[in-house]
């Protein structure tokens, strides 16, 4: 058993809203509806018990990164035989917040059944769900389909892990290209792309700092976009792991 690797994600702004119901007799409505509850105000703690609930994600779950929350919320809504939940949490981080958002709806609903339970025998929690995430990979990764590649490595080792990547990419080779991938051989570029550059650089520094001096460059000519790998694996798995995704957006693919 282990957890997902998200080393070589990027942290971004990431959100996430979830939903869940729990059925009440009308008699448990009228009491919540006039703050009858004896164990008190059951609006306010099961807020409070679904923001604790998110915070507390990572602990709950073995297989759940803890990672930084920078808001939560949770809202109720009333009705006349249920009351719903509905939470939004949002954070920068290297992987979601699904499930601080169920988790957030779940401890919610258990806090509604606890402090009701005395009187309401037949509640039914259902329905919890996941109803939008926001900022991951779905949002901004696109594959290479119909892109034509061509691809310079004198290591037949390396070629292969390069060639896997693309496949997984859905590109395919061609010497009719628009993306040019050198691996250890440095090309003339007519722009040199500085600013993604010190993006890949800063998460290469991240991901291996004893390793910065073999850098990963990209540019444009007017014929390709040129991508330049080191000759070495680790950086080469690096680069389309955390980049692949975009490549298709530097060629202007919609």
């Amino acid at each position: 058993m282990r957890t997902v690797d998200i080393s070589a994600k990027f942290e971004t702004l990431r959100e996430a809203k979830a939903y869940g119901k729990i059925r009440l007799k009308p008699e448990t409505i009228e009491r919540i509806k006039n703050n009858q509850v004896p164990k008190g105000n059951l609006f306010e703690a099961t807020k409070l018990s679904g923001i604790f609930g998110a915070k507390k994600t990572g602990e709950l779950l073995p297989f759940c990164h803890p990672i930084p929350i920078d808001h939560i919320s949770v809202e109720l809504k009333l009705n006349e035989d249920s009351l719903e939940v509905f939470s939004w949490v949002r954070g920068k981080a290297k992987t979601g917040y699904e499930m601080e958002a169920l988790t957030a709806v779940s401890i919610s609903l258990l806090n509604v059944y606890d402090m009701c339970k005395g009187f309401d025998e037949g509640m039914v929690i259902e329905e919890i769900k996941l109803i939008e995430k926001k900022g991951g990979k779905s949002n901004w990764y696109m594959d290479l389909k119909g892109v034509k590649v061509k691809l310079h490595c004198e290591s037949e080792n390396l070629k292969k892990v390069v060639m896997d990547y693309l496949r997984g990419l859905k590109a395919s080779l061609s010497d009719n290209a628009e993306l040019y991938i050198s691996v250890g051989e440095n090309l003339p570029m007519g722009i040199e792309l500085k600013g993604l550059e010190s993006v890949i650089a800063f998460y290469d520094f991240a991901n291996a700092p004893s390793e910065v001096y073999q850098e990963i460059k990209v540019g444009k000519t007017e014929d390709y976009l040129i991508v330049i790998l080191p000759e070495n694996e680790k950086k080469i798995r690096f680069f389309f792991e955390t980049f692949g995704g975009i490549l298709g957006h530097l060629l202007c693919r919609r």
